[in-house]
């Protein structure tokens, strides 16, 4: 609905609801970049510090992973197992206790060639021995890091594993000597199932419920369908994303407004609803009182009213200078319709006339006869170059008058084409006799007897003369029909000017005449 349509009660009441509704557009959005966006700011910094926090704890345990490990790979009883194992040494250093102790399910013992001296998967739940086949021949690229790492300096690398089907951490490391300089003696590893007392140590040690899935598991879970919670993605040995920490964190999104804040702002805004009606409705008063005067308009007077009817000051400025203007604009109105459909030079029709006058003829074209006729005036270009475009401009009008009242039994409409170039549309319920048309128009030019001494054509002023019968053929080609004129005038041109030729419009022939151009 067009905004034209409505009445001014209508109007009076948008105008109302707008005051109304910017007044809580403007309040919600103070609220959203001053108060609910320093919200959210905070409620993300409180998040981000959770995630730290669970980082770190995570570190922590890596870190203290690293140090276990560190403390038998630079323990020169490991040197030797490798170069003597023995039962003995195994029972008494890497017992069912050093597992429970150290919450270890796997230890491995390398020698340097990467062989496997000793090893053990231990469920300490169960406290019994199970397979580690599912990484029998996983050894090398399980030690990649280490095998990669300096032999001067004994350095822990941690990453996560999935093993068993559960997440769990992976330290490796060069074994070396007391000092932790020599390591090329062997390699260790260390696994250490990140399952419930880990997830446990995690929930006291940061407040935060933590969980711990292998990629899959999530998947399964669906996890990254939950609100509210940051999932960080662990990369193993291969560097694949093997294992995902869930945090659920405390810290809850802010609403962005209460319902009581919401209840309050709306009463205010239904309050200024009703203010902001009563004070337009005052302010649009003078309005009604134009709208009404103008319904009762004397047309004869061309006034809206006395201006002493207005109570408004600016109103009755309104009033007078309306009055002023409704008698120039009925003047003007009638010049400005003229002159968009005529050209101002030779006082005939221009191109916009002449297309409307086309749509007309097209419309109402079942048994009529239709001829198109183009005019070129000769050699026009050395006439204004040799007597001035002041006389050229005279000759334009003058041919155009001729033009206008050379003798013709059809309707005529006679409009500007171009420069020198003019277009007549006859019509007629009878077949058009078009020579008798044609030879009308050159003799209405040839009694000009205008002077022209440069031309080779004649010592005056002469046309060339195109037609298109259309005959009683339908009119919507029009380019085609235009084609057919402007090659007749061609012809005419060629053939000496000062003369017409005429031409039929046929489908047939003009498709030859567009493949031909």
């Amino acid at each position: 609905m067009q905004i034209s349509h409505l009445s001014l009660k209508q109007l009076t009441i948008i105008a109302s609801l707008m005051m109304a509704s910017v007044f809580v557009f403007c309040y919600l959005s103070f609220r959203y970049i001053w108060t609910y966006d320093e919200a959210v700011e905070r409620f993300e910094f409180l998040q981000s510090e959770e995630v730290n926090r669970v980082k770190t704890v995570i570190d922590l345990q890596k870190s203290e992973l690293a140090r276990s490990l560190i403390n038998y790979a630079a323990w020169e009883s490991i040197t030797d197992f490798i170069h003597s194992p023995n039962q003995a040494f195994t029972d008494r250093s890497i017992s069912p206790h050093t597992f429970t102790s150290q919450q270890l399910s796997g230890v491995f013992i390398f020698d340097p060639n990467v062989s496997l001296i000793w090893g053990r998967h231990y469920d300490v739940k169960a406290q019994q021995d199970r397979s580690y086949d599912e990484i029998r021949y996983k050894f090398g690229a399980l030690l990649a890091d280490s095998l990669k790492s300096r032999t001067d300096k004994i350095t822990p690398f941690v990453k996560f594993l999935v093993f068993d089907d559960q997440p769990a951490l992976l330290a490796t490391s060069r074994i070396c000597d007391s000092d932790g300089a020599d390591c090329d003696r062997g390699y260790m590893m260390f696994i250490k199932p990140i399952g419930g007392s880990f997830v446990r140590m995690l929930k006291q040690a940061t407040g935060i419920n933590v969980e711990i899935y292998t990629k899959q598991q999530a998947e399964a879970a669906e996890v990254a369908n939950r609100e509210n919670i940051t999932i960080l993605e662990r990369l193993d040995y291969q560097n694949n994303s093997t294992v995902c920490i869930v945090i659920n964190h405390s810290v809850t999104m802010p609403s962005f407004i209460t319902w009581g804040e919401l209840s309050a702002v709306l009463a205010f805004a239904v309050f200024m609803f009703g203010f902001n009606l009563c004070v337009v409705h005052v302010m649009i008063k003078p309005i009604k009182q134009a709208r009404f005067a103008l319904c009762n308009l004397n047309k004869d007077s061309q006034t809206i009213t006395e201006e002493d009817q207005f109570i408004s000051h600016e109103m009755r400025d309104f009033a007078s200078r309306i009055n002023e203007v409704f008698g120039e604009l009925e003047q003007s109105r009638s010049e400005l319709e003229w002159l968009s459909t005529h050209d101002a030079l030779t006082k005939v029709g221009n191109r916009r006339k002449l297309q409307a006058y086309w749509q007309q003829l097209k419309s109402c074209s079942q048994n009529q006869h239709v001829s198109v006729v183009l005019i070129d005036i000769d050699h026009f270009k050395s006439f204004n170059d040799n007597y001035g475009h002041l006389e050229g401009d005279f000759i334009l009008s003058e041919v155009a008058t001729h033009l206008s009242n050379a003798k013709s039994s059809c309707d005529k409409f006679i409009a500007r084409y171009g420069g020198e170039e003019f277009c007549i549309l006859l019509s007629s319920e009878q077949p058009i006799n078009n020579k008798r048309e044609a030879d009308a128009l050159l003799s209405a030019i040839n009694s000009l007897a205008i002077t022209h001494e440069h031309s080779p054509t004649a010592q005056y002023v002469t046309i060339s003369v195109g037609v298109a019968d259309c005959a009683s053929q339908p009119l919507d080609r029009q380019h085609d029909i235009f084609l057919v004129a402007d090659s007749a005038l061609y012809e005419a041109k060629h053939s000496g000017r000062n003369r017409a030729k005429i031409k039929p419009y046929l489908v047939e022939s003009t498709r030859k005449l567009n493949v031909t151009s």
